[in-house]
C-alpha cells in the first residue's frame, strides 16, 4: 500500500501544535471580532470562550491530555467513571443501550413498543395512569424485555409481575420503589415494607429500588443539586435497608439511578460520570465491591417547549447522543410533544427512533466511555463531582429527611432564577422560543398527559421556557412598528433582530419602507394602530439623524419610542427603552407589553 494513501495520512503537521499557539490563534479571531484588545496577552483567550453552568461551574474550551493524567488518580478517574465495559458481542452485534420506553397511557402497548424497537418497559400504575397491569404487559416476552414499575403499591405488582414470568424475569426488571421520591412527589412517605421488596426482588434475580434524581431536575435543580440529591437518596435508602436487615452489599445491587438528560451536551455526559465517580467513593467507604452505579437516564422534561416542539426532536437527540457518550445503562426519551399533553402514535415512533438511529447509523454504542482522557471534560467531570460531594456533605450533615423539608425548595427556587435570568438575557438560548419564534404558531392540539407530580407534592414541576411561553399564550393585541433609518442594507440587521425579539414575547410587529420620508413611513405606522415605535438602523444611522428623527415623532404624537441596539451618545436620554444583546430580555418585553397596552 503506498505510503502517501489515506490510511497514513496524519491528522496532525509535521509537529504537534502547542497550547501557546492555540492561544494565538484564537486570539487572533478574538481580536477581530473585538472581543479581546489589540494589546492585549493571548493568554486572555481561553478565559472568553469558558462558558459557566448556572451552578457557576466553568466548561473550559480547552484542556489538554495531562490534565487528564493528573486527574486519574482521584475519584473521578476511577474505573466505574468509565461505566460498565461492552459485554462479549457475536460478530455483526451491534452494541447499544437499553432503549426503554415509558408507557402511562391505559391505551399504549408495550408490545407495539417493544416490537418497534424497544428494549424495555417503565410502566407507571397510577391514578391517572395504566389502570390494569396484567393488560399493558399481555404479550410481552418477560424474561427477554426488563419491566420497570413505578406504582402505588409496587409490591403488589411486583407479585403481579412475577406471577405473569412465571418467575422467570429478565434481571434488569425492577420493582421501581423510590421512597424519599415518593415524599417528594406526593407529600406522603412510602409505607412499603423495604426488607419484604428486597426479598421478593432478590428471589427473582431483579432489582427493587430506583434513585429518581430527575424529579428535582425537573422541578427546577442545577448538575450539583441532582447529583448530591441522588447520592443522600441513594445512601439513605442503604441506611433504610440496613436497618431493615438487608446487608449493604446486597442492598447496593438492588439500587437503579435515574437521571435527567438535557441538550447541554457537555454538562450531560460529564454529569454521568460524576455521578458514578460519586457512587463509586460511597462504595469503597461502604466497602461494596460492585461499585458501578447503574444509570437509567431520561430525556428532561424541564427543557420541552410547547411552541415550536418539533425543535424538541433535536432537544432530545442532543440529550440522548450525551446520555449514550456519558454511559447510561438505560435511556428513555420523550415524545416532541410531551409538554403539550398525551403524544400519538408518531410521536412515539420518533422516540424510540431517536435511539435507534444513533445506535444503528451513528454507531455511538460502538465506543465505551468516548469522552475519557479528554482533558475538558475530565476536567468538567472532577469539577461536578467535586462540588457535589461537598453538597452531599451538607445534606448528610442536615439529614435528607430535614434537607427535604427546608433547604431543597429555597435551593431550588435559586437554581431556578439563575437559569431563568441565564434565558431572560438569552444566554441560554431556547431554539423557537426565545430564539428564532415562528411568529403566529398554531399550537398542536393535544389531550391532558399523566403528570407524576402531586398536587400535594413538596414540590412542583417548572419549564425553562415558562417565562417566554407565558408571554406567547397571551400574545399582545397591538403591534410594535419598526421605523427604519437609512436604507434596507441599513436597517434590515436590526429590524430583523428586533422582529425576533418582540415574536418571542408575542408582540407582532410591522414594518415601515427602508428609504421612504418621514411623511410616507409615518403614514404606514398611522395605520398601523400601533403606540410604539422602535427605531431600527446602524450606529453611524443613529449618529446622524435618530435625535432629530426622535424630536420628529414626539411632536407627531408617537407615545413611546425606542431603539433596537444600544443607544449612542446622541439618543441616551432620548428615548423611552432600548433592546440590546444580553439585556434581560423578558423585562424589557413586559415593558414593553405594559406600553401597548396603555396605550390602546
Amino acid at each position: 500500500m503506498a505510503e502517501d494513501s489515506v490510511e497514513h495520512l496524519s491528522l496532525r503537521g509535521a509537529n504537534d501544535a502547542t497550547e501557546q499557539q492555540w492561544q494565538e490563534a484564537v486570539a487572533a479571531v478574538l481580536r477581530k471580532s473585538g472581543r479581546l484588545g489589540e494589546d492585549d496577552d493571548a493568554s486572555l483567550a481561553p478565559a472568553k470562550l469558558t462558558k459557566q453552568t448556572t451552578d457557576g461551574i466553568a466548561i473550559a474550551p480547552l484542556a489538554g491530555t495531562d490534565v487528564a493524567q493528573s486527574l486519574a488518580g482521584g475519584p473521578a478517574g476511577a474505573d466505574a467513571v468509565r461505566g460498565r465495559p461492552q459485554p462479549q458481542r457475536e460478530p455483526g452485534d451491534v452494541p447499544t443501550w437499553d432503549l426503554r420506553v415509558h408507557v402511562v397511557d391505559a391505551n399504549d402497548s408495550a408490545t407495539a413498543e417493544l416490537e418497534g424497537g424497544a428494549s424495555s418497559v417503565w410502566v407507571t400504575t397510577r391514578p391517572g395512569a395504566v389502570a390494569d397491569l396484567r393488560k399493558a404487559l399481555e404479550g410481552v416476552l418477560l424474561d427477554v424485555a426488563p419491566v420497570v414499575l413505578d406504582s402505588a403499591d409496587p409490591l403488589a405488582d411486583g407479585a403481579t409481575l412475577v406471577e405473569l414470568a412465571g418467575g422467570k424475569l429478565n434481571e434488569a426488571s425492577n420493582l421501581g420503589i423510590d421512597p424519599t421520591g415518593e415524599r417528594l412527589l406526593t407529600g406522603s412517605a412510602s409505607d412499603v415494607d423495604l426488607a419484604a421488596a428486597a426479598t421478593l426482588a432478590t428471589e427473582n434475580g431483579i432489582r427493587a429500588f430506583v434513585i429518581d434524581a430527575s424529579i428535582v431536575h425537573d422541578a427546577g435543580a442545577g448538575e450539583v443539586l441532582e447529583l448530591a440529591y441522588a447520592a443522600a437518596a441513594g445512601v439513605d435508602l442503604l441506611r433504610r435497608l440496613d436497618e431493615a436487615g438487608v446487608a449493604v452489599s446486597d442492598a447496593a445491587r438492588l439500587l437503579e439511578f435515574r437521571l435527567a438528560a438535557t441538550d447541554q451536551q457537555f454538562t450531560t455526559i460529564a454529569k454521568l460520570r460524576a455521578a458514578r465517580a460519586i457512587w463509586a467513593r460511597i462504595c469503597q467507604v461502604l466497602d461494596v465491591d460492585d461499585d458501578v452505579q447503574r444509570q437509567h437516564v431520561v430525556t428532561s422534561g424541564r427543557m420541552m417547549t410547547q411552541f415550536d416542539p418539533f425543535t424538541n426532536l433535536l432537544r432530545t437527540t442532543i440529550a440522548t447522543f450525551a446520555a449514550a457518550v456519558g454511559g447510561a445503562d438505560a435511556i428513555t426519551v420523550q415524545a416532541y410533544d410531551a409538554a403539550l399533553g398525551t403524544t400519538d402514535e408518531f410521536g412515539r415512533r420518533m422516540s424510540r427512533n431517536v435511539s435507534n438511529l444513533l445506535v444503528h447509523e451513528a454507531h455511538i454504542g460502538q465506543v465505551t466511555d468516548p469522552a475519557g482522557g479528554a482533558g475538558s471534560m475530565e476536567q468538567l467531570t472532577d469539577d461536578l463531582a467535586r462540588a457535589a460531594w461537598a453538597k452531599f456533605t451538607e445534606i448528610e450533615q442536615a439529614g435528607l429527611d430535614s434537607f427535604v423539608d427546608g433547604q431543597l425548595v429555597d435551593e431550588l427556587e435559586q437554581a431556578i432564577a439563575r437559569r431563568t435570568e441565564a434565558i431572560a438575557r438569552r444566554k441560554q438560548a431556547i431554539t423557537g422560543v426565545s430564539e428564532f419564534p415562528q411568529t403566529d404558531e398554531q399550537l398542536l392540539d393535544r389531550a391532558p398527559a399523566y403528570s407524576r407530580f402531586n398536587a400535594g407534592g413538596l414540590i412542583k414541576p417548572v419549564h425553562d421556557a415558562d417565562g417566554f411561553e407565558r408571554l406567547r399564550h397571551n400574545p399582545a393585541d397591538k403591534p410594535v412598528f419598526l421605523w427604519p433609518i437609512g436604507s434596507l442594507a441599513a436597517s434590515t440587521a436590526r429590524q430583523s433582530f428586533a422582529a425576533n425579539l418582540l415574536a418571542a414575547g408575542g408582540v407582532p410587529v410591522v414594518t415601515g419602507t427602508a428609504g421612504g420620508g418621514f411623511e410616507a413611513i409615518k403614514a404606514q405606522y398611522d395605520e398601523s394602530g400601533s403606540p410604539v415605535v422602535c427605531l431600527v438602523g446602524s450606529d453611524s444611522g443613529y449618529r446622524d439623524e435618530g435625535a432629530a428623527l426622535v424630536e420628529q415623532l414626539r411632536a407627531a404624537g408617537v407615545p413611546r419610542v425606542i431603539v433596537a441596539g444600544k443607544p449612542v451618545a446622541e439618543l441616551d436620554g432620548v428615548v423611552d427603552d432600548h433592546m440590546a444583546v444580553g439585556q434581560n430580555v423578558l423585562e424589557f418585553l413586559d415593558r414593553t407589553r405594559s406600553a401597548l397596552e396603555e396605550n390602546r
